[in-house]
């Protein structure tokens, strides 16, 4: 979980704050000298102004609407822009669509984005968060007099020194909320607090081993996994989003993957701890699962060289919220693809 300004409580401090972002129950005012003496500079009022201003932006947006401020050595929320309004930057393109996925999963529309606005860094503070705003449409709705919905969804990454991984949760997933004063019952934090504990221990922890022939077919044996159809594939277009973190945590850093997109799947086994369920491409809805993945990217390759074939695994859970999904991704070449 991670407050706009704050570190996260479950986080040690890294740097001492400058600032915290109150709530409306504990911010308070500064009071005013006792005399005009060299207390207070003028510089001084219009830091003051400047911080009071900061945090009502906060408050009244959820971190989604915080115009730039001068925050120093000690970091806080800072506005980008997009360079094209769809890919670039790469992550912002993912994190965006992994908002809208899991808003289309537990409300069961088909929203798809068509152009991201801006996003927010909380820069200065671990875990990195980005609270992004988009523009999506009800592909079951669209013609020609379609409105893009404004949406919002805050993502927060958790990098590792272990190449090849990466895991990603959203706190918020939803419509735009109007800026403005909140209800005394709203409560952001809670709504962004992940409940792990509702997640069973089989999706927790070090990720499982890749599957052997063998283990495989032992495994299918329980009902444990399921192998996707072509059909399955074309009926659920989010796992090409799943291929596409996969890539790019693969090649993070890389800076130049939209020319290898789509990306062409050719095997999708899903594992999940319920087993029997009939029929059993069911398990594709589930909250929880594994997803082994074999893919290869369209165009070439970015190692310069002919098409290689990628082998992934991604785990997805989602804690019973409005607005959560994780995703833990692993990535790794395998072959030279056939293809």
């Amino acid at each position: 979980m991670v407050n706009p300004n704050p570190m996260s409580e479950d986080e040690p401090p890294q740097r001492k704050q400058k600032l915290e972002t109150p709530s409306r129950s504990s911010a308070k005012t500064l009071p005013a000298p006792d005399n005009d003496d060299d207390l207070w500079s003028e510089d001084d009022e219009l830091a003051s102004d400047e911080e009071e201003e900061y945090r009502r932006q906060i408050e009244e947006s959820d971190g989604f609407d915080v115009e730039y401020f001068p925050h120093g050595v000690w970091g806080g929320l800072v506005p980008n822009e997009t360079k094209d309004g769809y890919y670039s930057p790469f992550y912002t393109y993912l994190y965006s669509k992994l908002g809208i996925h899991c808003y289309n999963l537990q409300k069961g529309t088909k929203l798809e984005l068509t152009r991201i606005h801006k996003y927010i860094t909380n820069q200065g503070y671990y875990p990195p968060a980005f609270y992004i705003t988009l523009d999506a449409v009800d592909t079951t709705r669209r013609n020609n007099t379609t409105t893009p919905c404004t949406f919002q969804t805050c993502v927060v990454e958790f990098p590792t020194p272990e190449w090849g991984y990466f895991s990603v949760k959203t706190e918020i997933s939803r419509l735009k909320v109007p800026n403005g004063t909140r209800s005394a019952t709203y409560d952001v934090c809670f709504e962004r607090r992940w409940r792990d504990e509702a997640i069973d221990d089989f999706y927790r922890g070090k990720m499982p081993n890749w599957l052997t022939k063998d283990e495989l077919a032992a495994a299918t044996d329980k009902g444990q996994y399921y192998e996707l159809q072509e059909s399955d594939l074309l009926e659920n277009e989010w796992l090409q989003l799943y291929a596409e973190f996969a890539f790019h945590v693969r090649w993070r850093g890389h800076g130049g993957l939209p020319p290898f997109l789509p990306l062409k799947i050719k095997k999708v086994i899903v594992q999940t701890l319920e087993s029997g369920e009939d029929p059993p491409h069911l398990k594709l809805k589930s909250n929880n699962a594994i997803f082994y993945m074999s893919f290869r990217a369209s165009n070439g390759d970015p190692t310069g060289m002919q098409p290689v074939e990628y082998g992934a695994m991604i785990r997805k859970t989602m804690d019973g919220k409005p607005g959560h999904i994780g995703l833990e991704v692993q990535c790794w070449e395998c072959k030279p693809s056939s293809e």
